[in-house]
């Protein structure tokens, strides 16, 4: 009975790690795609030995994935980044805010398996807007697009939740949107930045399969 009841349990940890089992066709595949942040706190500054306050502030940052396998290794689908960020001045009160919001499709293709290992490369594209209004009236704002190519690989630490490391290159153009002439946008004051970067990222994957 022993020996019957430990070769179930064999045959279930062996089904449950069995090759490309977690990135099979028909899975949902849901991610955290670099980081998750939230952030309230005071910056402060000192002269000598008296220390003050100067802005008290709140942060948060959020960058989901969720996609679906349309063939085995293959999840395509849609990723989202919303950054909020405040500022207020502790000694005049002035507040200023910042938000952003990118929203772009991508797609991820699993190279192979190696002992829980799955090697990928991955590709994706978004668009967004960013905008830094103030207190006293000034609003800042800007057109954004990104396009981001890279790989990586996931480590199935558990039946369908993985470890992701992620290095890629980021291409990003900022269009300056902000208004002049008494709020009339005037094309002839479009600027455009342009940064180039690499990135490391680390989150977490999870698979799944809706009955």
């Amino acid at each position: 009975m022993k020996r019957i009841l430990f070769l179930l349990f064999v045959l279930l940890i062996c089904n449950a790690f069995s090759s490309l089992a977690q990135v099979e066709k028909g899975k949902w595949f849901v991610a955290a795609d670099g980081s998750i942040n939230f952030d309230i706190g005071k910056e402060k500054y000192k002269t000598g030995s008296t220390t003050n306050s100067e802005y008290s502030y709140f942060d948060f940052d959020f960058n989901p994935m969720c996609g679906y396998f349309v063939i085995d290794k293959l999840p395509i689908g849609l990723y989202f980044d919303v950054y909020s960020s405040s500022r207020k001045d502790l000694d005049d009160n002035d507040k200023s805010t910042e938000s952003q919001f990118i929203l772009g499709p991508f797609a991820r293709y699993y190279i192979t398996e190696y002992k829980k290992l799955f090697p990928f490369v991955e590709g994706r594209v978004g668009f967004g807007t960013y905008k830094d209004k103030y207190s006293g009236g000034d609003t800042y704002k800007e057109s954004y697009f990104s396009t981001r190519i890279g790989g990586g690989a996931t480590y199935f630490f558990a039946e369908n939740v993985g470890l992701d490391l992620l290095i890629a290159y980021d291409y990003d153009a900022y269009t300056d949107k902000s208004s002049d002439n008494g709020g009339k946008k005037s094309s002839s004051t479009d600027y455009k930045y342009i940064y180039g970067s690499v990135e490391i990222n680390i989150g977490v994957v999870v698979t799944f399969k809706c009955k």
